[in-house]
């Protein structure tokens, strides 16, 4: 009966405890739905969506957003809009075995592409039987768009024609924060024009995901393959391989983790303690010692008891259920703490990924230049040896000097020492280049794309600098940041409330003894317990004054960011419109060099010219095709540098060239030598 009783107390003790967690369940459900949707947005970032990732991390990936969130995921984050490639986790490098320094991605991925190429044959095939619906619903979608009064309607952005709808649409921008808009969804999709060829090499080049294995030898880190790529296989390479951009990934994960623990608080804790005990303590030990020799004072000797026998072999468990039920706001505060720090990590990450594209094409632009100086400073010597070799010819028909001669090879030694030169800088360039893109360590890349204009920028400055305020990722994560400190002083604060939490313990003991005749023991306790801080030397109040003053200096830093902004759309601007400029100048200016070059050549080898001139011509002739291509080059440079610094363009922004600039050939050095 005293067990029944036990045990009926027990229930009533669990009973308090649950209606404790369902008085506070109403209050805690707002708090938890949004910091779940959030949760989905970050699980649905990492979500694993290209076909390098193993399908492992994806898996996991997925049953960790199932469990922790059941909420439809947001397609409009900006982190999910970059559609990068979760990195994959590490194997464990075996022991005693050289790792190899450049993995056959090709081979690994033979049968992901026969897949893959199968799947684009189906898809071929069902778009020729779409192509007979869709023209069926032209006519119709026509008929509609004449009859909508607001089929043609649209509203002017920056001089550019843009459909009411997309303008008005704000589910392709949501704005948390009430400031800046999400990035499209464009960011990082895949590459126009990537064929099978284009994966093949992309695949080629990717890097060991086990960041822990390195060569150890020479043979795996020299060189063996130098593999062209253009700028969009370089900038999708870089999506997969890039270390700072899986940092960052890496860094979305620890948010998340971060998140889930704040979550953790809304739930009630349940433990578990069993222990299993042999113990004769100093204490006992001296009770039984005064015992004896009580007995032997009064001449029991049989009294007596042997010490060393009486240990107890004892056996307890316990569990426990402990909930906060009031926590004077601290278990909210740091939700919302967790949340701003999870959307601002994901800030930082589009802010690497738009870092990353502006130095890829940057890197690659560079790389091109120095191919091309290259050429230039090579057709340079070629003209200077000629000039030599006419020189000589004169000085032996008596038409010509020492000195011009001599002239004319210290002019040749310092050309080719510019090809020394623009040689080293190329090497410097690929593999700049190749840094970025982690390649495996024995393959090098080259340029394959020809020097054209990128594009060109329809929006004037004005609206270049307002679309910039809105699309950077700088000036909402400056926001993102002040909510996370308003949420940190909010916790700092609710340490001087009170704290009102709810128990219920049962426990079972047992004493385990060969002469034992008490079965197994119980017993229960509930209750509340109420903290509250009466006074702690003004600390509480001290580090939410911090988070105050972290508050102001966020809000500082989005005025900081957008001076920042302005300046570099400004400079980025204004370098475009100089570099146009000087591309149709130095056009015009190779032109007359070439036909310098020519005259002077003919007046020197009628006689009527002098070594000196024909020597300047062809200087000049060099510099105005260098011109060109710093023009050329530095106007590509310039618009990647306006990309990046408005970022998130809509579509139309750049438009592309309408005439492709075709740069002039050098006209070849003559191969013989000059007749008197």
């Amino acid at each position: 009966m005293k067990i029944a009783h036990r045990a009926i107390a027990t229930g009533l003790g669990v009973t308090v405890a649950l209606c404790c967690l369902w008085a506070d369940a109403a209050r805690a459900e707002s708090v938890e739905a949004d910091a779940a949707a959030t949760l989905a947005e970050a699980d649905h970032v990492i979500a694993d969506k290209s076909p390098t990732s193993p399908p492992d991390s994806a898996a996991a990936t997925g049953s960790e957003s199932a469990e922790f969130a059941e909420s439809a995921e947001s397609p409009h984050s900006p982190v999910n809009s970059l559609n990068l490639p979760k990195p994959a986790k590490p194997a464990k490098p075996a022991v005693g075995v050289v790792a190899t320094a450049v993995p056959i991605a090709a081979e690994r991925h033979q049968e992901s592409i026969a897949q893959e190429s199968a799947s684009q044959e189906q898809a071929s095939q069902e778009q020729a039987s779409q192509e007979q619906a869709g023209q069926e619903q032209a006519g119709q979608e026509q008929a509609l768009a004449a009859a909508s009064p607001r089929a043609d309607a649209s509203e002017s952005i920056g001089g550019d024609s843009v459909p009411v709808a997309q303008a008005n649409d704000s589910s392709s921008n949501p704005d948390p924060f009430g400031n800046v808009p999400s990035a499209p969804g464009s960011l990082g999709d895949r590459p126009e024009g990537n064929t099978e060829a284009d994966e093949l090499v992309i695949q080629r080049l990717e890097s060991d995901p086990n960041p822990l294995q390195f060569p150890t030898l020479p043979e795996e880190v020299r060189i063996l393959l130098t593999q062209p790529i253009t700028l969009e296989q370089a900038l999708e390479i870089g999506r997969r391989n890039n270390r700072d951009l899986r940092q960052a990934y890496l860094s979305i994960e620890s948010s998340r983790a971060q998140l889930r623990q704040a979550i953790a608080a809304n739930y009630p804790q349940l433990r578990f303690s069993s222990s299993l005990t042999d113990s004769l303590t100093a204490g006992s030990r001296l009770n039984l010692l005064l015992q004896n020799r009580t007995a032997r004072r009064l001449g029991n000797f049989g009294g007596q008891v042997d010490i060393d026998t009486q240990d107890q072999f004892t056996w307890s468990s316990a569990l426990e259920l402990s909930y906060n039920i009031y926590t004077s706001g601290l278990r909210p505060a740091n939700i919302a703490a967790a949340q701003a720090q999870l959307r601002a990590t994901e800030l930082s990450l589009e802010a690497t990924f738009e870092d990353l594209r502006r130095d890829i094409t940057d890197s690659y632009y560079r790389l091109q230049q120095e191919n091309e100086q290259l050429k230039i400073d090579q057709s340079a010597v070629k003209f200077r040896e000629q000039s030599v070799k006419d020189a000589q010819a004169l000085e032996k028909a008596g038409l010509g000097t020492r000195f011009e001669v001599l002239q004319a090879e210290v002019e040749l030694a310092n050309d080719r020492q510019l090809v020394v030169q623009t040689r080293d800088r190329q090497t410097q360039r690929r593999r700049e280049l190749a840094r970025l893109l982690s390649l495996p360590e024995a393959i090098d890349i080259q340029t394959a794309d020809p020097i054209a204009k990128a594009g060109e920028w329809t929006l004037p400055l004005e609206d270049s600098i307002v679309l910039a305020y809105r699309n950077r990722a700088e000036i909402e994560q400056q926001l993102a940041q002040r909510e996370l400190n308003s949420a940190q002083r909010r916790a700092r604060l609710s340490q001087l409330g009170p704290q009102l939490s709810a128990f219920a313990r049962y426990e079972l003991l047992d004493v385990i003894q060969p002469d034992d005749d008490f079965s197994l023991v119980s017993g229960y306790s509930t209750g509340l317990q109420l903290q509250w801080t009466l006074f702690d030397g003004g600390a509480a109040r001290a580090q939410a004054r911090q988070e105050s003053v972290a508050i102001e200096q966020a809000e500082n830093g989005v005025g900081r960011a957008r001076d920042r902004i302005r300046f570099e759309v400004e400079v980025a601007y204004s370098n475009l419109q100089a570099n146009a400029e000087n591309i149709q100048t130095s056009l015009k200016a190779i032109e007359s060099a070439q036909e310098e070059v020519r005259l002077a050549r003919l007046r020197f080898q009628a006689g009527v010219g002098t070594q000196t001139d024909r020597l300047n011509a062809e200087t000049r002739l060099t510099r105005a095709r260098g011109n060109v291509l710093i023009a050329i080059i530095g106007y590509n440079r310039a618009l990647a540098a306006l990309n990046r610094a408005v970022s998130n363009l809509p579509p139309g922004t750049i438009q592309p060239v309408p005439e492709p600039i075709q740069l002039p050939e050098l006209v070849d050095a003559p191969t013989g030598p000059a007749t008197p």
